[in-house]
């Protein structure tokens, strides 16, 4: 087979969370890249394996990206460069190691500028509002959330101004604005149902439930987080499931 189709087979395992196969082909394909001269090809296999380990928590292999990174950087292509700063700003940002995820993604959310991707421009303001966020900088985290949105709505990508509105929401729970919270939350539920993002459902319900939490209102927030639990758990996702049945047994008067 060539490399080509190695590659976009390795691609298609890796979207199919096939991780081994995945890799197999990938690296395979990178190899015939390498031995043929074509530098473009390695590149992308390397950030698609890159990707891969990340999404893994393999967090060491980061030099895969670097290299990919300095392969793109060396031919001229900016769309590819983009692409694996941001990458390795979400890998930063993962290890809690923030000025370097600032630094990572905003180089990436400028390039992604410069060859005019909108999408990648947005995606990066996403993931540098969820730095912001976990530094508890609430106001500078809500304003990148903002432009994000804004810009996926935009260009029609639904998921992520959804995704962009939780965040919001989520914040203003932090910040005990529950109404502005609410409203938030509801209008990513619904976008998430319309669209079929069942985490994203499960993750809003969970947020409400807190809400209703914090507001005292301890059976509709008993259910709201019980509706999350079922959702994470028939979906697979361990931790969400886990962080509903901590929040329940926090809850006065809940049998958990």
């Amino acid at each position: 087979m060539h490399a080509t189709g190695l590659q976009i087979l390795g691609d298609v395992r890796r979207m199919q969370d096939q991780y081994a196969d995945a890799e197999d082909l990938l690296t395979r394909a990178k190899e015939i890249y390498l031995k043929i001269g074509h530098l473009l090809g390695c590149a992308w296999c390397l950030h698609s394996l890159g990707w891969l380990k990340r999404i893994q928590a393999q967090y060491s292999q980061e030099a895969l990206l670097a290299r990919a990174e300095e392969i793109f950087e060396q031919i001229g292509n900016q769309q590819g460069a983009a692409q694996c700063l941001r990458s390795m700003g979400e890998i930063r940002r993962m290890q809690k190691q923030y000025p370097e995820a600032e630094l990572l993604l905003t180089q990436g959310k400028e390039m992604f500028g410069m060859v005019g991707d909108q999408l990648g421009i947005a995606r990066c303001l996403q993931s540098l509002g969820e730095v912001r966020k976990m530094q508890a900088e609430y106001s500078e985290a809500d304003d990148r959330f903002q432009k994000a949105k804004k810009i996926f709505e935009k260009i029609g990508k639904q998921q992520g101004s959804a995704q962009c509105l939780y965040s919001m929401a989520d914040i203003k729970r932090i910040q005990d604005q529950h109404l502005e919270s609410e409203q938030f939350a509801n209008q990513a539920k619904q976008i998430f149902e319309k669209i079929g993002d069942q985490l994203g459902v499960a993750q809003t319900l969970q947020c409400l439930g807190k809400l209703r939490d914090n507001q005292g209102q301890y059976l509709e927030a008993e259910d709201l987080l019980s509706q999350a639990k079922n959702i994470f758990e028939r979906i697979g996702d361990v931790l969400g499931m886990n962080q509903c049945l901590q929040s329940l047994e926090l809850i006065p008067n809940t049998p958990y």
